[in-house]
């Protein structure tokens, strides 16, 4: 029940931190812009689950952080759902070049950030 509780809580702290993010780094409005927030959302949480990843490895007694942190934390925080609404967006407004720019930079720069913090993270767990 704790973790529970501990997922739901950092649920509620990921989407505060998204939501707060898009006060930051507020859209422009036009729905073929290129969703600045978004990315920067989804590139950070990539990196910050890769580093988190790598530093749970050979933790067992520490998996339930990778349930609250990864799935309730950085879950909330991420958006797959806004990255696939706003691509559709592009897609309608005929804006295919900002379209194909956001999802190679979203998978690419995703996957090299998330590779990055686990190898960040493994090596954090073995100095530790």
């Amino acid at each position: 029940m704790r973790i529970v509780l501990g997922v739901a809580l950092a649920g509620f702290l990921g989407a505060l931190a998204r939501y707060g993010i898009g006060f930051l780094i507020p859209a422009s409005g036009a729905p073929a812009a290129f969703p600045w927030a978004t990315v920067f959302i989804n590139l950070s949480g990539s990196l910050l689950l890769g580093l988190l990843t790598g530093w749970l490895m050979g933790r067992p007694a520490l998996a339930w952080a990778g349930d609250v942190l990864g799935t309730g934390f950085l879950g909330a925080y991420t958006t797959f759902s806004a990255f696939n609404g706003q691509l559709w967006q592009m897609l309608e407004h005929r804006a295919y070049g900002v379209a194909g720019v956001y999802v190679l930079v979203s998978a690419a720069a995703g996957w090299a950030l998330a590779a990055l913090g686990l190898t960040l993270g493994r090596r954090r767990m073995k100095q530790a």
